[in-house]
Order: structure tokens, then sequence, then C-alpha cells
């Protein structure tokens, strides 16, 4: 190895021949497997396939496929030392302080990606759940210096993303948890859970965005591309919905706040048209409709859209919303109503939509 003094003179001319010190990495160049329960199978980004073994390391672009139950041996392995069997499930590490249980049923893949550019490039990991269960346990996030968050730990903040079909969640600290669940009834609609059970986390989707979720915080999002529907199950937090080229609209929510998006193209054009409600717990409404980098119009000011002709109908497209995403309007509108009290049913109806063409 060489003397200090000859790697000071390396750096020195490293230096002086305009080269940038690297950045430290934050996590490891594999991801290591330090609990598996059940034959967990995993897909290698050169596609070979293999069940995943304790204390082994795997490449990044891994897909992992985790048992719904354990198998039949496992079960007597168990039985014969006593133990209780556990449920499927394996536990990764990506670094010291970052260490994630994916649960039964889960389909993820872990991702190595990296966002911005030059100096400011910052290295990310996601997991990209397409059903299942995360549980996270970062511990280096909520690092503190001095009350404040220091430059290593906001960027430990920054570095994990658990991407789902209907939102991303970002800036986890501490012990969260997300899940994926397939509607058995309609394809290509997920049901989606985010949980922040110690820490806190953020999440980010199509026209919205929640802020920070905190210790005892839960929501479920539904939908599509076409839909998406916010519901808080616990906590209060505040998110921050597009409005076209106007200023955010800001919705705090609690208990018995529902937030419903729905979206299509103008026939006119194809530009994306995006309609918003929000049903809050003391019966007030808010509704507004924009065209991708337009003005928003709240449905109070007289907007006409035919969006309530199809959420009380429930049969047509939706006329000027085109063939997606306005068929869903009635079924799930109504089905939003029953989850909540009914006080969102007749939200169409109350503001008088009628004709929007776009």
């Amino acid at each position: 190895m060489p003397s200090r003094t000859v790697r000071g003179l390396l750096a020195a001319a490293a230096l002086l021949c305009g080269a940038a010190p690297a950045h430290a990495a934050i996590f490891e160049p594999l991801f290591m497997v330090t609990k598996v329960v059940g034959e967990v199978r995993i897909e290698k980004p050169n596609g070979t396939t293999d069940v995943v073994r304790k204390d082994h390391a795997y490449p990044f672009g891994s897909r992992l496929i985790v048992p719904t139950q354990i198998t039949e041996a496992e079960a007597k392995a168990a039985a014969a030392e006593g133990a209780q069997p556990e449920d499927p499930q394996i536990y990764v590490r990506l670094a010291r302080d970052f260490t994630f249980r994916i649960g039964a049923g889960s389909d993820v893949r872990i991702l190595d990606e990296t966002t911005g550019d030059g100096d400011e490039v910052q290295e990310l990991k996601v997991f990209d759940l397409a059903e299942g269960t995360i549980d996270t346990r970062i511990s280096a996030a909520v690092k503190k210096n001095g009350g404040t968050l220091d430059e290593k730990a906001e960027k430990n903040l920054n570095a994990v993303i658990v991407r789902t079909p209907v939102a991303e969640s970002t800036r986890l600290a501490e012990r969260n948890k997300i899940q994926v669940a397939k509607d058995p009834e309609r394809p290509g609609y997920y049901n989606c859970f985010f949980e922040s059970s110690g820490g806190w986390m953020e999440i980010h989707g199509p026209q919205f965005d929640l802020d920070r979720l905190k210790k005892a915080t839960r929501v479920q999002i539904d939908g599509n591309q076409e839909f998406t529907s916010i519901t808080p199950e616990s906590g209060e937090f505040t998110g921050t919905f597009e409005k076209g080229a106007d200023n955010n609209e800001k919705v705090f929510f609690r208990t018995r706040c529902v937030a419903k998006i729905w979206r299509s193209h103008a026939e006119v054009g194809g530009r994306l048209v995006v309609a918003v409600m929000v049903s809050y717990p003391d019966g007030q409404k808010k509704n507004y409709a924009y065209l991708e980098g337009q003005t928003g119009v709240d449905a109070d000011a007289g907007a006409k859209t035919d969006i309530g002709q199809t959420e009380a109908g429930g049969e047509e497209a939706g006329g000027e919303w085109g063939e997606t995403g306005g068929g869903e309007w009635g079924e799930t509108e109504t089905d939003g109503g029953e989850e909540n009290g009914g006080e969102w049913s007749d939200a169409g109806n109350d503001t008088d939509f009628g004709d929007w063409s776009f």
C-alpha cells in the first residue's frame, strides 16, 4: 500500500490535472440478503433465475418474487424444531443503515438509478413494487446536526424510492410500510396503502403531491392511469394538486376527507384533461377541471362538462372526455360514496356539471 506521503502526492496530482474527487457512495455495489423465509425466486438482469439464499449478494436490476406461503417441507422442519412457521419474506440490506423487509406475495424489482447532473448527481435505489409489501428500516436518514438535518442525512433521505403503480414514496425515514394489491375485479386497477409507523415519508403521483406523512399516518391511494382516489385512514397531512396554469390547490387531509382525480385526453389536439374533486368531512366540496397548460375552471363558477352526466348515469364514455377515464367515473364515484358515508356520491350533481367541450 502506498505511504501517506505518496497518497497525498497522487491526490494533489489528480487535482492539478482537473480530476474532481469522487463522491462517497451511499450504497454497496450489490444488495445483500440477510434473511429469507420460503422459496424466494430471483430473476437477474442477465436473464438467469435462481433461489435466493441468505448472506448472498445480488446485482441491482434483479427481480424478487416472494411466494404466498412456505413449502410443506419448510412447515414440517419448523414443526420438528418446535417453532412457529413464519410467513415467506426476505430482508434486503443496501447499506449499513438501509434495510428492507419484503413480505409474502411480493413482486419487486430493485433498480439502480441516478438523478441530477455533474456535481449534483445523486445515486438512487428504487424498489419498483408491482405487488406485495415493503417495510423500510432507514435509520441513517434522521441523524441530525445541531437540530437540523446535515448534508449526509439530507442525501440519505433522497436516496431511496418505493415506486408503486399509483404513486412514488420518497424521503423515507425510519419505519414505513408500502403495500400494493391488484384489484381482483378490475384488471389494471390497484389498491395501495402508505403507512408511516415510526418515521415519515412523502408521496408523489400524477398531478398531486402529499407532504410529509408523520408517525401513525396511513393513506389509501387507489386507481390506474385514468383515475386516482386518495383517502386518509389515520393522521393528518397536506396535499398539493395541480391546477393547470394556475397556482396549485392546497388540501388539508384528515379522516373522511377524500380527493379524486380523473384524467382523459381532449378529442381535438389530444391534450390531457384533468378533473379534481375534494370532499371534506363537513360536507364542503371543491371541484375544478383544467386542460393541460391552461387556466383551470372551478365547477362552482358554472363550468360546464359532461362529467356530471357520466357520474350520474355511469354508462356512457363521458362525451368530450373520451373513452378512457370517463367510463369509470360513475362506477368509481358511487363506490367512493359508499365507502365514505355517502358524502361523495352526489358530488358531481351538486356542481351542476353540464356540457364542456375542448
